[in-house]
């Protein structure tokens, strides 16, 4: 039996492939985490990105899954992107597999001097 290890990372901006997903993610940037104080993106919850001709699809995750503040998140990502208007409709899946850890911040926000 062979066992096969798939890294796993979380969506940064850094990591858009198009300007509509680079612009995706800048958005997001404006959903913030109010118990922790750091944005959906940069915090490591945004676990993938897809932009199709009629939707923007965004699964995500919360710091841990009994979030009490999970519908309002998942709220302020469809309103977010629903305002940016560059597809009709919006989904957002909520996956909490790999469960998110610290790690996961992005590293830019916790030493920019590193980033660089």
């Amino acid at each position: 039996m062979e066992v096969y290890v798939v890294e796993f990372k979380p969506l940064y901006k850094q990591d858009a492939k198009s300007e509509e997903e680079k612009k995706v993610l800048e958005a997001l940037e404006g959903v913030i985490d109010p118990e922790i104080g750091f944005d959906v993106v940069n915090l490591g919850l945004i676990y993938g990105l897809e932009v199709t001709d009629q939707s923007v699809n965004v699964k995500m995750t919360m710091t841990f899954a009994g979030c009490p503040l999970m519908d309002y998140m998942v709220s302020q990502v469809r309103e977010v992107l629903k305002s940016l208007a560059i597809r009709p409709e919006v989904n957002v899946d909520l996956v909490f597999e790999p469960a998110w850890t610290p790690e996961f911040i992005n590293p830019a926000i916790m030493n920019p001097e590193a980033a660089k």
